[in-house]
């Protein structure tokens, strides 16, 4: 589970949400550009801290402001695909999925790579390097990289803004399907209301 209640002005923007949401359910931060979505998944990530409150992951507290407690983005146990993917440029799809995985030798790295890109059919793009895939094959590499590091709670920014409309719809559907291997939190930050429609269990209005 992940829990949240934070407080956190920025410019003219005033955020004030709390909400949860379990393992296995997908919650949609949904409304316009410019709303505070985005600043609210950078708080759970640990990239940004709120003013106030307080952030539990997985019946871990990762952020409580009385308690002055704030763990750095690598103790949380997140996943996070940013709008732009988030790739290595100068690591092919391999190398990109691998960095991922801790605590394996290469052998069985290579393996679990092997598995992951089964899942999605782009196991013959595994030598790619970022800028020779389609941009729905980088956000399901960057997705498969995420995932690859065995997160508490997966955060997805806007994951869809850069594709074109039947891109979007396809990997909208394979993405739902593919969420099922994960059974954890998932926060889609959007203001497209199909992506909640298609994907989102729960929706937070901003």
């Amino acid at each position: 589970m992940l829990k949240v209640k934070i407080k956190k002005k920025l410019d003219d923007i005033l955020i004030n949400k709390e909400w949860e949401v379990d393992a296995g359910e997908v919650i949609s931060l949904f409304g316009p550009s410019g709303s505070g979505k985005s600043v609210t998944i950078n708080t759970i990530a640990g990239l940004i801290n709120p003013d106030s409150g307080h952030i539990e992951i997985d019946n871990r507290v990762v952020y409580d402001k009385e308690k002055n407690i704030c763990l750095p983005p690598k103790d949380r146990g997140v996943g996070y695909v940013p709008q732009n993917f988030g790739l290595f440029p100068h690591m092919n799809v391999m190398e990109n999925i691998m960095y991922g995985i801790k605590g394996k030798d290469r052998e069985l790295k290579i393996q679990k790579t092997m598995d992951y890109l089964k899942l999605v059919g782009l196991e013959n793009k595994k030598e790619k390097f970022p800028e020779e895939l389609s941009g729905g094959q980088k956000q399901r590499i960057a997705l498969l990289r995420a995932l690859a590091t065995n997160p508490k709670v997966l955060l997805l920014d806007e994951p869809f803004s850069a594709l074109d409309i039947n891109v979007k719809e396809k990997l909208r559907k394979e993405i739902k399907k593919f969420l099922t291997y994960w059974t954890i939190p998932v926060v889609l930050v959007t203001h497209d209301p199909r992506d909640v429609e298609v994907l989102a269990s729960k929706i937070v209005y901003y």
